[in-house]
């Protein structure tokens, strides 16, 4: 199962999709998706970070604060 936040962020021509996965043993983990582009230009990037939540809501919101972090960094370059 793979919770999803309800609003996928976009920025520009990026699209983030933050994620939930149950970790192995127990909790969950962040994961965060960024695609970019059309067609054979298209691309996707996924992340899946180490700390373990106890809830799919609080990985979620990892994931968004991760994909927040990286759109300020884009924006500076």
């Amino acid at each position: 199962m793979h919770p999803a936040h309800p609003g996928t962020i976009t920025m520009d021509r990026f699209t983030f999709v933050p994620r939930a996965q149950q970790a192995q043993d127990a909790g969950f983990v962040s994961q965060l998706s960024i695609d970019s582009g059309e067609g054979t230009a298209r691309y996707q990037r996924f992340f899946t970070f180490k700390p373990v939540f106890a809830s799919a809501e609080n990985a979620v919101a990892y994931a968004m604060e991760q994909a927040s972090h990286w759109m300020k960094h884009k924006s500076l370059a």
